[in-house]
């Protein structure tokens, strides 16, 4: 019984850790690259403006995306086709402009698929 509510325990640390505090995770999938930036619901109470900012392993594929988060929202979301994306190392990171709090995330395109342009 004890080790069935540490594991239950652990599981709502990390379940919860991404709403307390500012994060941003980026994942790939169904031929797009989503990169998600959480914010305490609490520190939002009246709407907040951030900046991503996409950085591409040559800086030929560079982007800056201004976004609103509506009161009381905890997160945010920026995506790109991943199809016609330079291979190599990505940077994306995410500005508040009220606080200048930021993060970051990289990722990784291994491949360069060009399936989703073709007609």
């Amino acid at each position: 019984m004890d080790r069935i509510v540490k594991i239950v325990f652990f599981a709502a640390i990390f379940l919860v850790l991404p709403l307390v505090s500012n994060e941003l995770k980026c994942k790939i999938e169904h031929e797009r690259i989503y990169c998600t930036y959480f914010i305490d619901r609490s520190d939002n109470e009246s709407g907040k403006t951030v900046i991503f900012h996409w950085y591409s392993p040559s800086g030929n594929d560079d982007r800056e995306r201004v976004l609103e988060v509506p009161p009381y929202y905890g997160s945010v979301y920026d995506y790109r086709y991943l199809p016609g994306r330079e291979k190599g190392e990505w940077k994306v990171e995410v500005i508040q402009t009220d606080t200048n709090k930021s993060a970051t995330a990289t990722f990784v395109i291994d491949s360069q698929n060009e399936e989703f342009f073709e007609e």
